[in-house]
């Protein structure tokens, strides 16, 4: 029974961060491309999915990075410690396997800690001497990025509107505070909630399940808001409504229940959520 229980955690696993887990990084980012983290064809404005509107949610509940603050910021720490800013694609997708990795094997540490060790497997890859400054300016980065440009105000409407809003995300408790409050959009958010407290990274359905339970709500009466395929999946999967923010033109997994909103940035989702 558990090798089954096992089997059935790493089907999830994979099939939420589709080919993520298993291609090779390197060629997943010749096929992105270096501008960006990454880039699939889709556009437009904020569409809804299904036939009909679904209750509006009682609380927004926001994954941080790549969602509310730009990972790109890290780039030329990046050019500086490997001469070539673009190994900041190749890292994130290894952050993003290796969190998942941690989770299915039950041997959970915190997602800065998975960045750190992440970082120093690359070095080695590469053949490069990561200096502990370099490595420090990058772990820091992590702590100093800005939001997009269009989530202030986005987030002040919304909050303005009486949403309970919190944030979800893979980084520690300290880390999302700091990120929050060094971005200025903490006062947006009521309180942050952490992986921590289950040990497991998210797109695990344990994740959502517990938030929900933290929160007092039943899961249909939050929506996830993520820039995140495997994101949405996972929420999706837990019952949650969810709202792809579909930056550089990254699209769902179409193995999935569809977003219950799709937009290319914060500005479209929060005028399809207050509709």
């Amino acid at each position: 029974m558990s090798s089954l229980i096992s089997r059935r955690k790493f089907a999830l696993a994979a099939s939420s961060a589709g080919s993520l887990l298993f291609s090779d990084p390197l060629k997943l980012l010749a096929k992105i491309g270096g501008g960006s983290i990454a880039a699939f064809p889709f556009a437009g404005a904020a569409s809804q999915s299904g036939s009909g509107r679904q209750a509006k949610p009682k609380v927004l509940a926001f994954d941080v990075n790549q969602t509310l603050l730009d990972v790109n910021a890290l780039r030329p720490h990046f050019a500086r410690a490997f001469g070539d800013g673009r190994v900041l694609n190749e890292w994130f997708v290894l952050l993003l396997q290796y969190s998942l990795v941690v989770t299915v094997a039950d041997a959970y540490v915190d997602f800065g800690s998975v960045g750190r060790a992440v970082l120093e497997m690359l070095a080695n890859t590469r053949g490069v001497k990561l200096t502990p400054d370099d490595a420090a300016r990058i772990s820091q980065g992590m702590l100093a990025l800005p939001a997009h440009p269009e989530v202030p105000e986005n987030l002040k409407r919304l909050r303005a509107a009486g949403f309970r809003m919190v944030t979800l995300t893979n980084s520690s408790l300290p880390a999302v505070k700091a990120q929050i409050q060094n971005a200025g959009i903490a006062q947006y958010f009521d309180e942050s909630i952490s992986v921590d407290s289950v040990r497991r990274f998210k797109p695990d359905l344990e994740v959502y399940r517990s938030a929900a339970t933290h929160l007092g709500a039943q899961p249909g009466e939050i929506l996830l808001v993520a820039a995140h395929a495997w994101d949405v999946f996972g929420a999706a999967k837990a019952g949650w409504q969810t709202a792809f923010v579909a930056r550089d033109g990254i699209a769902p997994l179409p193995l999935g229940p569809k977003p219950t909103i799709s937009g290319p940035d914060l500005k479209a989702v929060a005028d399809a959520i207050l509709k």
